[in-house]
C-alpha cells in the first residue's frame, strides 16, 4: 500500500529511542523529511545518523528539553525553518512512574504532567498555527493503555495514568476543534512494548513478584499475564510505530479523534 508520504514534512518528540526513534524510520523510509527532538543532542545526532543510513537522505535535529516552553518553540520553529513546513506532528515524548499512591512524589506528580500531558499541549500550540497557514496537516499522539485501564500490579498508575487519561481526552477534543481545518488528531495506545531501557529502568524500581528475582523474559510473562498474544508476548517499538505511520497516512483520511489501542489483548474496555 502506497501511503503517500513521500516529501510530507515530520516532527518528532522523543524521536533519538525507542518508539520515537522507530516512527522517524519508518517515515522517512516513506520518503518523509524528518526532524527528531529530544534533550540529548549526542543521541540525537546518532539516530540522524542510523535513519540517514538506512533512508538515504538528511534528517533534522532539533534539541530541546519539551518540558521548557522556550525549548519547545525554538525546536518546532528550528524544524519548520529547516523542512519548509511541518505536515505531520509525532508527540512521542514522555515517561510513567508505576509505584503505590502513598508512595508518589509531589515532584514526580509534577514531573509526569509535565512531560507527557502539558510537553503535548503546549507542542500542539506551537505546531498547529503552522498546519492552519498550509491548509491541514496531521497530528498523532502517543499515549499508552495506563490512561484508559488500571493496570495490574506492580505497575500502579494513580500518577501516571491521569496524565496519560489527560492525552487521550486533549487528542478528542483537538480533533473536534480542527478538524474542520483539515487537522486531523489520533492517538496511539501502546500496552507493554520492549524498549530495553525501559525494561531495565522497570525492573531496577518495579518487584517482579513478591521479591523473587526474575529474568526478563520471566518478567515479561509474569507483568504480562493478561496479554491474550501467544506466550504472552508484548509488542514490539515497530508495530507501534508502524500503527503511528499508517494513522499519519492519507490511507487515514476519514479518521480523527481516535484512541487506537495496541495491547494484545491485554484490556477489555
Amino acid at each position: 500500500m502506497d501511503l503517500n508520504l513521500a516529501g510530507r514534512r515530520a516532527f518528532i518528540t522523543g524521536g533519538s529511542a525507542g518508539i520515537g526513534l522507530s516512527i522517524a524510520r519508518m517515515l522517512a523510509i516513506e520518503g518523509c523529511n524528518v526532524a527528531i527532538c529530544a534533550r540529548d543532542k549526542t543521541r540525537l545526532e546518532q539516530a540522524a545518523r542510523d535513519i540517514e543510513r538506512e533512508a538515504r537522505q538528511k534528517v533534522i535535529i532539533c534539541p530541546a528539553d519539551v518540558t521548557q516552553r522556550a525549548e519547545i518553540r525554538a525546536a518546532v520553529r528550528h524544524a519548520h525553518e529547516s523542512l519548509g513546513g511541518i505536515d505531520i506532528l509525532i508527540n512521542n515524548a514522555g515517561n510513567g512512574t508505576y509505584k503505590p499512591f502513598l508512595d508518589v512524589q509531589d515532584d514526580e506528580l509534577e514531573a509526569g504532567m509535565q512531560i507527557n500531558f502539558f510537553a503535548m499541549f503546549r507542542t500542539c500550540q506551537e505546531v498547529i498555527p503552522f498546519m492552519l497557514d498550509a491548509g491541514g496537516g496531521n497530528i498523532v499522539n502517543i499515549t499508552g493503555i495506563s490512561g484508559s485501564c488500571a493496570m495490574a500490579p506492580p505497575f500502579f498508575s494513580t500518577c501516571t495514568g491521569p496524565a496519560k487519561a489527560a492525552e487521550n481526552r486533549f487528542t478528542k477534543a483537538l480533533a473536534m476543534e480542527f478538524g474542520p481545518q483539515n487537522i486531523r488528531v489520533n492517538a496511539v495506545s501502546p500496552g507493554r512494548i520492549n524498549a530495553p531501557e525501559r525494561l531495565a529502568r522497570w525492573r531496577d524500581n518495579i518487584d517482579a513478584g513478591k521479591g523473587k528475582q526474575l529474568g526478563i523474559r520471566d518478567m515479561q510473562r509474569h507483568w504480562g499475564r493478561q496479554i491474550s498474544l501467544p506466550d504472552h508476548r508484548w509488542g514490539e517499538v515497530e508495530e507501534i510505530a508502524a500503527l503511528a505511520v499508517f494513522a499519519a497516512s492519507d490511507a487515514c483520511g476519514f479518521m480523527t479523534g481516535s484512541i487506537l489501542v495496541a495491547d494484545g489483548g491485554e484490556t477489555h474496555d
